[in-house]
């Protein structure tokens, strides 16, 4: 099986390939951005860095499908937490997405639906979900399932956090998975979304110094997730 692995950040994917002791076998460089492939066990494993944002997301998402044919996407990362329930290092397995920041509600219809397109929200692999969840307990943190809301934005205002938790009954919030999503919505591809809190996206404070703080030890317990469903897949 041919698995690509999508980070916006070079210190969420170092967190991966540390958890699985992984040596490149190959690297391509395609529009000013680097993929790794590497083999482990039965397994190919394409990486790639896209950046911080939903275009840099969907960029890298497209150009690894059309160069590497995976069977599968995973997104692995950190986000912002819109629940009080769920605390730093508690892990959001993404049900679905929305992209929370597109807009054109003047035409009657509801934020976050993409113009022309079928679906409110880009669902994930429930398959590899489940896999997730069935197989792995974090001894400190929890594993939900829950709705990640993605846009350009770095949500660090208590008000902006709990209005995307109401509009949207999401747990979660970040800047890449929902464009990851969409993507391959449209390449009918499965894809899973498996993201870590650094942040409560401002309802204690400054998200900021949060994040900063918080985004090594998130991103460690995202890699978890990944290293076990790797061996489960």
């Amino acid at each position: 099986m041919i698995l690509g692995i999508i980070c916006a950040m070079q210190e969420e994917l170092d967190e991966i390939t540390k958890e699985l002791a992984l040596t490149p076998v190959n690297r391509i460089d395609l529009c000013s951005n680097s993929y790794s492939v590497y083999t482990s066990g039965s397994h190919t494993i394409v990486s790639g860095v896209c950046g911080i944002g939903k275009v840099n997301a969907a960029v890298t998402t497209q150009l690894m499908i059309d160069k590497f044919t995976p069977d599968k996407i995973i997104n692995v990362g950190v986000a912002g937490s819109l629940s009080q329930n769920l605390v730093f290092g508690d892990v959001v397995i993404a049900e679905d997405l929305v992209q929370h920041d597109f807009d054109i509600t003047p035409f009657g219809v509801r934020l976050g639906q993409i113009a022309r397109m079928d679906t409110f929200s880009f669902p994930t692999d429930s398959s590899v979900n489940k896999l997730i969840l069935d197989n792995l307990a974090l001894p400190e943190n929890k594993i939900v399932l829950g709705r990640i809301v993605s846009g350009d934005q770095f949500i660090d205002d208590k008000s902006k956090a709990e209005f995307l938790a109401k509009e949207f009954d999401a747990v979660a919030c970040e800047m890449e998975g929902a464009a990851i999503a969409h993507v391959c919505y449209l390449n009918k591809l499965p894809v899973c979304v498996i993201r870590s809190l650094s942040d409560m996206a401002g309802q204690d404070g400054e998200a900021i110094h949060s994040f900063n703080d918080l985004k090594f030890m998130a991103a460690a317990r995202a890699a978890k997730v990944v290293v076990n469903l790797l061996e489960h897949i």
